[in-house]
């Protein structure tokens, strides 16, 4: 196997680099509800209608997020599996993600200790959603909690030196080809997304996971199940690393601030209702504020 000392250095790297993420985006979070704060009262004391006047606005399919993962292929390099992964993502009033992700999965094992060579490369598919957990929805940058479900359907080799039997003596072969195995498993998902210039954004995702069937066979439970990981212990860690782009044609536009439909030339219906109803010193404020 390859030096696991690396794969040690790189997952504390990957941990670290996660917090840090994490610390940015809800930095970044606060600082824009502090920014827009005052703006905010004035328009709520005045004007608590159009806020829902807002909401109304935005429509309900924001677009298509498409991403990609590079971490497995960093994982490939340093350790003996990983995996080619990419998926779709559907934003639904920026609140709610439902997501595909599709992969190859890789895997060349040899143990220096049992002499067994292990391989197995094949695709799996994962489904869930996420959930925007940050209380600016609109803003560019995301905290997502999610689940997924995860399936694949593989075939594997396992191979080592010849086994002799103690009853009769003499010795057999013990390489296994071809041996075919279906797996699923379930996955909890917490990661961050960044924006970096226009549609384009980066992001982590850490991931636990369960199985929920290992795939066990005539000859055991495979060592490694694509898209899952190593079977050696019952719950399992996995991170992702996604450049990720937006595809937000269902926008209306670029994302208005909420007092820009109390400032705005043209009239709703909602506008005229709470404009007959407002006092001289409340229309004086509301001037000030469109002058701004």
């Amino acid at each position: 196997m390859k030096d696991k000392k690396t794969s040690g250095y790189i997952s504390w790297a990957l941990k670290i680099s996660l917090i840090s993420m994490l610390v940015l985006v809800c930095t970044t979070a606060y600082g824009q509800e502090q920014e827009l704060k005052k703006t905010d009262d004035k328009a709520t004391q005045l004007l608590p209608d159009t806020i829902e006047v807002y909401k109304k606005e935005q429509m309900f399919l924001q677009g298509f997020s498409v991403y990609a993962d590079v971490f497995g292929l960093i994982q490939k390099v340093t350790s003996d599996y990983g995996s080619l992964e990419g998926g779709l993502r559907v934003n639904l009033k920026n609140m709610f993600f439902p997501t595909v992700e599709m992969g190859y999965g890789i895997c060349d094992s040899y143990n220096d200790n049992t002499y067994i060579t292990y391989k197995t490369k094949a695709p799996y598919i994962r489904i869930g959603c996420d959930i925007n957990m940050l209380k600016d929805k609109w803003q560019d940058n995301k905290l997502f909690l999610g689940l997924r479900y995860g399936l694949s359907t593989f075939k594997y080799d396992i191979n080592g030196p010849e086994m002799t039997d103690p009853v009769w003596g003499g010795t057999h072969p013990f390489n296994y080809d071809g041996i075919s195995s279906t797996a699923h498993w379930a996955e909890v998902v917490l990661g961050v997304q960044v924006k970096m210039w226009r549609n384009f954004h980066m992001g982590w995702s850490l991931r636990i996971k369960r199985a929920i069937g290992k795939g066990e066979t005539d000859y055991g439970i495979p060592y490694f199940i694509p898209g899952y990981g190593t079977t050696t212990n019952s719950t399992v860690f996995g991170a992702t690393y996604n450049l990720i782009f937006d595809l937000n044609w269902g926008k209306k536009g670029k994302r208005k601030h909420k007092s820009s439909i109390i400032i705005s030339d043209e009239k709703t219906e909602s506008q005229t209702d709470i404009n007959e109803s407002t006092s001289p010193d409340d229309k004086a404020n509301i001037k000030e504020l469109d002058k701004k």
